[in-house]
């Protein structure tokens, strides 16, 4: 990650950034190696440990569970979201400010 870091670091100093075409490849490029280091350190995780125990809405519930930690949960996830939603609108504006919604819609 921190050699990632690094070297978007070097490139985001690149003077006429939007006319480096070729940049777009390298940056596709290590975002999808990003990707591989991510899945297998998730693999490597699952050998290590095996897989671990879940359930289709997440956190087993036991009768150990009260009512007050399924409101807590259930409040946290939704704020999660909430949260996540936020910067759907910074997207639409990058992909605006950069044309792509122009030459598509």
């Amino acid at each position: 990650m921190l050699i990632f870091a690094i070297i978007q670091i070097i490139l985001s100093q690149v003077p006429n950034f939007h006319k480096l075409s070729p940049l777009s490849v390298v940056a596709a490029v290590m975002s999808f190696m990003y990707s591989l280091i991510g899945i297998g350190l998730s693999i490597a995780k699952i050998i290590g440990e095996g897989i671990g125990k879940t359930t289709l809405t997440g956190i087993p519930i036991t009768k150990d569970f009260t009512s007050m930690e399924k409101m807590w949960k259930t409040f946290s996830a939704l704020g999660d979201v909430a949260f996540a939603y936020s910067f759907c609108f910074i997207l639409i504006e990058i992909q605006a400010s950069h044309g792509w919604i122009q030459r598509v819609g």
